[in-house]
């Protein structure tokens, strides 16, 4: 399922029966869209998928695998490479916490922890409950993914200490 909330891109979305296209209009926040998402979604586990970041085809099958493997029901890379098109970051985050871009989790966990209706935050406020639940698995992003950092970003990066830049 895809969520559009900006310029329509239907035009850009197969016309398939494995692929639903859902257009948003109005203001709502990311938390909202989040939850409005999760709850229309047919599986049993749901994966964030930011069109303005790169997921290569192996990362739901390194993501599933986690989430079997450790029993937990949330997963997401703490580190990843970020680019704003001409230069290259690593953000070396804790074993604790998930980059929001990369969070893939079961719908029964989601259920009884939905995300809150915030802007900004959101995703940090559901890694940290599912962390305190001890339901939260991670790992180093690798070459699986890597996000994208333009003046449109909802959350605006801040390079502090976790930060290091990879073409210096």
């Amino acid at each position: 399922m895809i969520l559009a909330d900006g310029a329509s891109v239907r035009d850009l979305v197969p016309d398939s029966g494995n692929v639903r296209l859902i257009e948003l209009s109005g203001a709502a926040e990311i938390g909202e869209k989040r939850n409005f998402g999760c709850d229309r979604a047919a599986g049993e586990v749901i994966a964030h998928w930011d069109d303005d970041d790169y997921s290569a085809p192996g990362r739901l099958a390194d993501q599933l695998q986690r989430l079997q493997e450790s029993g937990k029901s949330v997963t997401g890379y703490h580190s990843m490479r970020f680019t704003d098109g001409v230069r290259w970051w690593k953000y070396n985050g804790e074993k604790h916490y998930s980059l929001g871009t990369s969070l893939c989790y079961r719908r029964d966990y989601w259920e009884q922890h939905r995300f809150p209706y915030l802007q900004v935050g959101e995703d940090n406020q559901f890694v940290a409950a599912a962390f305190s639940n001890r339901m939260l698995v991670t790992a180093d992003a690798g070459d699986l993914m890597h996000a994208t950092i333009h003046p449109g970003n909802t959350s605006p990066r801040q390079m502090g200490d976790n930060w290091k830049l990879l073409d210096a």
